[in-house]
């Protein structure tokens, strides 16, 4: 009789353990794929970086998301949110008609004091441009716009939709980037409270910026005040990779102390 009690018992016990030995193979066999597939993914992925403490009382601290994309293709960029069109894996366009957009609305809102959008790039020819399109709307994406040249005085496309020189501050000089060199570029889209758009930028990374850098306009290697398009057409993010390689970009809050 005991043994009719036993047997099935053994026979119940030894099968939950073999499930229970199954199922956490599973789930680590599960948990190492992730972590490969994570590790082989570092190209090509959305992270999370400090935000840039703001002395400007409307501008909010917040963490800033960077999108790394150099190990991207057509599926990686659909997986960021991200729609590409001639665009090489590598994150590299070939002509005016190569674009890397954001499929939803990503800028700051303009009275927390607008988007920062800090690019890591190489302009390969010497007819390269890099235009990065904030608060876009549209197909191509159209707004505001920084166009960053090789060999000459970053650009920025004005109220009337025309290409001209941005300004500087009187105490530095104006970056000019050379072909085939690796840059960061820290690029703010500021709306003051007083309804006022300024185009500020740093040919550095937005963290190695000094409190004197960013709370002078004499230091603004990048600066346009006057002529700037208005913000109010779209919260799309856009690129266009003209013999440009585009490595990184993140969104996070503006990194300019200043206003009027």
């Amino acid at each position: 009789m005991f043994k009719n009690l036993i047997s099935p018992s053994l026979l119940c016990l030894i099968f939950i353990q073999c499930s229970m030995a199954k199922n956490t193979e599973a789930n680590n066999a599960s948990n190492l794929l992730s972590l490969i597939a994570a590790n082989f993914n570092q190209g090509c992925m959305i992270s999370s970086v400090s935000g840039i403490t703001s002395n400007l009382t409307q501008v909010e601290n917040k963490v800033r998301t960077k999108y790394s994309i150099s190990a991207c293709d057509e599926t990686g960029f659909n997986n960021l949110d991200l729609i590409q069109t001639q665009v090489t894996k590598g994150a590299t366009g070939l002509s005016n008609s190569s674009l890397i957009t954001t499929k939803g609305d990503v800028m700051l809102a303009t009275n927390k004091g607008g988007t920062n959008i800090e690019v890591n790039f190489t302009l390969n020819s010497e007819t390269s441009t890099l235009d990065v399109i904030a608060y876009g709307t549209g197909n191509p994406l159209s707004g505001p716009t920084y166009r960053l040249v090789a060999g000459a005085q970053t650009q920025y496309k004005n109220a009337s939709g025309v290409y001209a020189n941005t300004g500087k501050g009187g105490s530095v000089s104006a970056p000019i980037p050379n072909v085939g060199t690796s840059y960061t570029f820290c690029l703010d889209f500021q709306s003051t409270v007083g309804g006022s758009r300024f185009l500020n930028g740093f040919n550095k990374a937005c963290s190695e910026l000094t409190d004197t850098e960013r709370g002078s306009m004499s230091y603004y290697p990048i600066m346009q005040m006057m002529n700037v398009p208005t913000y109010a057409g779209g919260n799309q993010l856009g690129f266009v990779l003209n013999g440009v390689t585009l490595t990184s970009f993140t969104i996070g809050s503006i990194v300019s102390n200043t206003e009027m």
